[in-house]
Formats: structure tokens, sequence, C-alpha cells
């Protein structure tokens, strides 16, 4: 009979300090925006750019509200203006809604690989993504070392998507 209480007192433990820790962890439901900065890397001056994007999703009208900036900071004048800067904002839902609630979820199960330190000197173009919450806590994961990791198409073609989309006047 002792063992039995024993396990039940041990059970009981274990769930309360599960409960404890779930409570604690971020939710999809909870995160108010989402923001983006990529950068490309080691490449010329002329064509280096940095590009931010901000999610704002909207749980009623599954809308997502979004700003995007794409500048040239390092580029010569004439260049810029073959490539002007980009700053443009609008919103999306539907599909775009449906494969940002599966990033989020994607991101918040930690199922990708977040970079512990990002390494210039490999060349590779910065992507960080930064998830904030209503409680005004914020998560950011560098995903800059796994840009061509399969598992990260659904991020990355959503941030290509968008961008895309809102890289000239179109709304």
């Amino acid at each position: 009979m002792k063992k039995v209480i024993y396990s039940l007192i041990l059970v009981a433990i274990f769930s309360l300090v599960y409960a404890g820790c779930s409570i604690f962890e971020v939710k999809p439901s909870e995160i108010v925006s989402v923001e983006f900065y990529i950068d490309d890397g080691n490449i010329p001056n002329d064509y280096f750019s940095v590009s931010t994007l901000k999610l704002t999703p909207s749980l009623t009208d599954r809308t997502i509200s979004l700003d995007y900036e794409r500048s040239y900071p390092k580029a010569s004048e004439s260049i810029k203006i073959q490539n002007p800067d980009v700053k443009n904002n609008g919103v999306v839902g539907g599909e775009f809604y449906d494969r940002f609630e599966e990033m989020t979820v994607l991101v918040l199960d930690g199922d990708l690989k977040n970079s512990d330190k990002y390494d210039v000197s490999t060349g590779v173009g910065k992507f960080e993504l930064t998830l904030n919450s209503k409680d005004g806590g914020s998560q950011k994961y560098d995903y800059s070392m796994i840009q061509n990791d399969t598992e990260f198409d659904s991020v990355k073609s959503l941030f290509t998507d968008l961008t895309n989309l809102f890289s000239q006047d179109v709304y």
C-alpha cells in the first residue's frame, strides 16, 4: 500500500513540474509580431542589401499586416538609381496566414537548429528571426547557417514570397 501511495505522490509531483514548465512556453496564439532581418553577406558593396520584414498577425480576421524595407547601404549613387531602396506595407491573408501559423509552430517547437554564433567570415548572409509575445518578451533565432536546409524552406519561402510581393508598389 505504501508503494502505491508513494507512486501516486511521485506521479503528482512530476505532473505539477511538467504543468509548471509548460506555463512558461510561448504559444503561437501569443505571438504579436515576427521580425525578420536578412543581409546578403560578403558580396560586392554595390549589391549588398539589408532587408527587414515585420509581420503582425490578426487572429480575429486571420490576416497579417506587414512592413517591409530593403536598402543598399553600401551602394554607390549610380547603383542606387538602378536599385532604389524599397519601403512598403500592406495586409495579406488566406494562404499566407496559414503559412505564417505553420512557420511559428515550427520555430517555437525548436525543430530548426539555431546558430549559436554568427560567423561573418563564412560569407553567408545573416538570417535572423525574432518572435515578440503578448507579455512583452521576445525570442531571437539566428538561422544564418541553415538557410539551405530543406527543413528551413517553409520559413525562407514565406519571407521570399512576401518580399517579392511587396518589392514594388502593388497595394
